[in-house]
């Protein structure tokens, strides 16, 4: 990448750019965008501003580097990503947060790109980085592109057993509830398969899965995993079933309470059936 001309316009000037913005995400995003508009009609890399950017010590030039690095995805897409990979994992939650926005976009718009780097992110040390993995594979659902539904299966089946806490968190609730919006019957039928893992993290991704609103349609298909999940001794387990029913009985009572009912009377679930019921 080139790294003359590096303060070539008033527009690439850091100290000017981050002693004038404020705390403002829109702000943020115009100043970046326009910086990109302008570092590109002069023809110098928008790439090597993002890096510069992300090194510096203010937090505000850390975020207009989160901003930029889409806009110079094309110029070096694996050097784009390392630099978006420091910021996911940046010390500040601001920045992480604007970092993380980026690396969603970027998959939505290049998901065939970007697969092998997202994949290779799952073994980070880093929580933050693994976190983005899964919130990247969320926003890259979408039901008009159904070829990418098996992939995005396969890419957090690893993270299934992840258990720190930003990533489990965002992962059965979220995440899988976006594939069953998107994806339903394949992400069904993951869900089945997952449900004959051993490892209770694995379990409680998929019964949180059906926490979600877009579980709701699926209702009757979801009891046949969560009468099988509502066994499982191991609090963790059966109280993300219980949450599952909570939120499927508010949904779809005339599927769910008859169901809770038959718990009640059956001593192998009955805990799950009361805790369900609380709030029902």
């Amino acid at each position: 990448m080139r790294k003359d001309g590096a303060h070539a316009s008033p527009l690439a000037d850091v100290d000017a750019l981050t002693g004038t913005l404020g705390g403002s995400g829109r702000g943020t995003r115009l100043t970046a965008r326009r910086l990109a508009r302008r570092l590109a009609d002069e023809q110098l890399p928008v790439l090597d501003r993002a890096q510069q950017l992300s090194q510096r010590p203010e937090i505000q030039a850390r975020l207009i580097a989160c901003e930029l690095v889409p806009f110079s995805f094309d110029e070096d897409p694996e050097e784009a990503m390392a630099v978006l990979h420091d910021l996911v994992a940046d010390g500040d939650p601001a920045v992480r947060a604007a970092a993380v926005a980026a690396c969603a976009r970027i998959t939505r718009t290049h998901f065939g790109r970007i697969l092998e780097v997202l994949s290779g992110w799952r073994d980070s040390p880093s929580p933050h980085v693994r976190r983005a993995v899964v919130v990247s594979a969320a926003r890259a659902a979408e039901s008009t592109r159904l070829e990418r539904a098996p992939q995005l299966m396969r890419l957090v089946d690893s993270l299934l057993t992840d258990r720190d806490p930003s990533v489990r968190r965002l992962l059965g609730p979220s995440a899988l509830g976006a594939f069953l919006g998107a994806y339903p019957d394949v992400t069904f039928d993951s869900l089945i398969g997952w449900s004959t893992s051993s490892d209770p993290q694995v379990l409680w991704n998929v019964a949180m899965a059906f926490t979600s609103a877009p579980a709701a349609p699926l209702a009757k298909r979801a009891l046949i995993v969560l009468r099988k999940l509502a066994l499982d001794e191991r609090r963790t387990v059966w109280r993300a079933v219980a949450a599952a029913m909570w939120q499927l009985g508010r949904r779809r009572p005339d599927v769910v309470r008859p169901e809770l009912e038959r718990w009640l009377a059956d001593e192998t679930r009955t805990k799950v059936a009361r805790e369900a019921l609380k709030y029902l």
